[in-house]
């Protein structure tokens, strides 16, 4: 059995050195040795951008009757974040019914060498860009890197593809191959209120009582696919550890070569010059967010994960 990962940062593999981990390094671990975890997931993707640069297809490509894929995006797709240098990535949610639904709105490809017309107005805007030729020429080149000759645009209504519409292409690629997909709602970023709870507000999974974690579930419930709520899990979780020792368990901003893994890293993290971050893991913090998608694998009652759950080990340390 085979086990695919599509997603970002947070899912991605890095060297044993990095300051930085991922939950997808961590995965293999689990079970046992006939199943082989490859691991697309790559930083700064979104469900939109990793569509665009081909790494969908090569999943497509590979992937086979009875194996699993798994499907973490939220990050990027976060629209909620800074338009201008996100707009290659981010992807709208479109709006929701009365009901809190949101739409599932089919993608548009076009030509490379169009640019969104809302990202030309922020940048028109702009007071303090002065080459703004310049800059419309790197957003081309963006484009052009892309390895076909036309790609999914953002659209700020959602009107050229909705969130939800492209994780279900996903679903649907799986699904072709008789392969079994797997949502995974995104660990919660860990910005704390003053009360100790963690913190819903624009730039946390789209703000709005997490916005992109409700559509990533209502798409899992509308498809028939199983939901492995990694969110709810970690917002326990961190609530736990708490504001004053999460820290412990991040990736840092600064203070330590992310090139190299201290020898001791509490006492680096109590320099006054490190300043850790609030999206990132370290090792011991990607581990504990693996352990924690493990056990809601073996805990689910979704008949779809029984020949996950059969492949498990068991005592891992």
């Amino acid at each position: 059995m085979n086990i695919y990962l599509a997603g970002d940062s947070i899912v991605q593999n890095y060297t044993e050195e990095e300051f930085i981990a991922g939950w997808g390094q961590f995965l293999p671990r689990f079970f046992k040795s006939d199943v082989n975890v490859f691991n697309y997931a790559k930083g700064g993707r979104s469900s939109r951008l990793f569509i665009n640069e081909g790494r969908f297809e090569e999943i497509d490509r590979h992937i086979q009757a009875g194996d699993y894929l798994f499907i973490e995006f939220c990050h990027n797709d976060d629209a909620s974040k800074d338009y201008k240098s996100m707009f290659n990535r981010i992807v709208e949610l479109g709006t929701p019914d009365d009901d809190g639904t949101f739409p599932v709105i089919p993608g548009v490809k076009v030509s490379k060498d169009y640019i969104p017309p809302e990202y030309i107005e922020a940048l028109n805007n702009d007071n303090s860009i002065t080459d703004k030729q310049a800059v419309l020429n790197s957003v081309l080149a963006i484009n052009q890197s892309y390895p076909y000759d036309t790609y999914y645009p953002y659209s700020k209504d959602a009107s050229m593809g909705s969130y939800k519409w492209f994780i279900k292409q996903f679903i649907d690629m799986a699904r072709k191959h008789d392969a079994i997909p797997v949502l995974v709602t995104a660990p919660a970023r860990t910005f704390f209120n003053a009360d100790g709870t963690i913190m819903d507000a624009p730039g946390c999974h789209g703000g709005n009582n997490f916005s992109y974690i409700r559509a990533m579930r209502q798409i899992g419930e509308e498809t028939g696919t199983p939901v492995l709520d990694l969110f709810s899990y970690s917002v326990n979780l961190f609530e736990k550890i708490g504001h004053d020792n999460i820290h412990r368990y991040t990736s840092i901003k600064k203070g330590i070569n992310k090139g190299k893994w201290p020898d001791d890293f509490l006492k680096e993290l109590a320099k006054p010059e490190t300043v850790s971050e609030n999206t990132h893991f370290n090792k011991d913090g990607a581990m504990l967010i693996t352990k924690g998608l493990v056990e809601l694998i073996r805990e689910s009652k979704n008949h779809q994960l029984c020949e996950l759950q059969s492949s498990l080990l068991h005592n891992v340390v």
